[in-house]
C-alpha cells in the first residue's frame, strides 16, 4: 500500500440541531469528509442539523478507491440522503466538486428543497481527461502535486495525495452521464465557484447554471478561493450563503440558536 494520505478518520460526522431542518453534506473525491467538517459544524449552529457520510473507497486507500465505480457512489449517496429524510421533515443537500455532481445526480431522482453546490465537475479542463478509462488499466496512480507546482499554495488536500486513476476513470463516467441529464434538475439550486479555481475550472459552475432547469438558482463567484472554497479564505462568507439558502428555502421548524 502507498503512503498517500493524511491521518484523516473515514468516518462521517453528524451534527445535531433541534429543528426539523437537516442538509446531507457529500465530500470530493479522493478528499474526505473533514475538508466539510467546518461547514457541518456551522449548519449546527444554525439550527441545521449537518450529516456527511465517506464515500465508499476513501478514507481507507487509493488502492481501494480504484476498486469502487460510480454506482458505488450514487447508492451511498442515495442510502445516506434517504436515512437521514427518515428522521426530518426537509433534507437539502450540499455537495463539494465531485459530490456535486452526486448531488445533481440525486436531485434527477428524490425530492429535495434544495440544493448547494460548490465547484461542482461537470465538464474536465483538458480533453485528455476523457481518455482516462482507457489509460487506468496501464497507470494506477498519479501524484496530485504533478497538477498543482505552479499555484501549490492554494491547495490543501484532505484525503489522498494521488488521484487512483481507475476510480477517476469512473469520475469520467459520471460526470458524461450527470452532463446528458442536467434538464431534469428543477429544485432550487445555489452554486458556488471560485475564477482561481484551477481543479474545476468555474466554467464548470456557469455551465451548470445554465443547463439545469430550475426556476430558482443562483451562481456566486468568488475571485481568491481555491478549489476548496468551503475551507479557504471565503469559508465564512460560504458557510453564510449556505444557510441563508436552506432557511430561505425551509419551512420546517427552526430551532432556537
Amino acid at each position: 500500500m502507498i503512503d498517500s494520505q493524511r491521518k484523516i478518520s473515514g468516518e462521517g460526522f453528524r451534527y445535531d440541531a433541534d429543528g426539523q431542518m437537516a442538509c446531507y453534506i457529500i465530500h470530493g473525491f479522493t478528499g474526505s469528509t473533514y475538508e466539510m467538517n467546518e461547514l457541518g459544524k456551522y449548519m449546527a449552529s444554525q439550527g441545521i442539523t449537518a450529516v456527511a457520510d465517506t464515500l465508499p473507497g476513501h478514507g481507507t486507500s487509493p488502492e481501494d478507491c480504484n476498486t469502487k465505480v460510480y454506482q458505488d457512489w450514487i447508492d451511498s449517496v442515495q442510502k445516506g440522503f434517504d436515512r437521514l429524510s427518515a428522521e426530518k421533515e426537509e433534507v437539502f443537500v450540499v455537495g463539494f466538486s465531485l459530490g456535486g455532481a452526486l448531488t445533481l445526480k440525486l436531485a434527477m431522482e428524490r425530492d429535495i428543497p434544495g440544493i448547494v453546490l460548490y465547484a461542482p465537475i461537470i465538464k474536465h479542463k483538458k480533453w485528455t481527461v476523457y481518455l482516462t478509462p482507457f489509460v487506468a488499466p496501464f497507470k494506477e496512480f498519479e501524484e496530485k502535486k504533478k497538477f498543482y507546482r505552479k499555484e501549490n499554495k492554494l491547495q490543501t488536500f484532505y484525503g489522498y495525495s494521488v488521484y487512483p486513476m481507475k476510480a477517476a476513470a469512473e469520475v469520467v463516467k459520471l460526470t458524461l452521464l450527470v452532463r446528458m441529464k442536467l434538464g431534469q434538475v428543477t429544485c432550487p439550486t445555489l452554486i458556488m465557484h471560485s475564477k482561481a479555481d484551477i481543479t474545476v475550472p468555474y466554467e464548470n459552475g456557469q455551465y451548470v447554471y445554465d443547463w439545469i432547469k430550475s426556476e430558482d438558482k443562483q451562481l456566486i463567484s468568488y475571485d481568491n478561493s481555491p478549489h476548496a472554497l468551503m475551507a479557504g479564505c471565503d469559508k465564512e462568507t460560504v458557510w453564510k450563503e449556505t444557510a441563508k439558502f436552506i432557511i430561505s428555502y425551509s419551512g420546517a421548524k427552526l430551532s432556537e440558536v
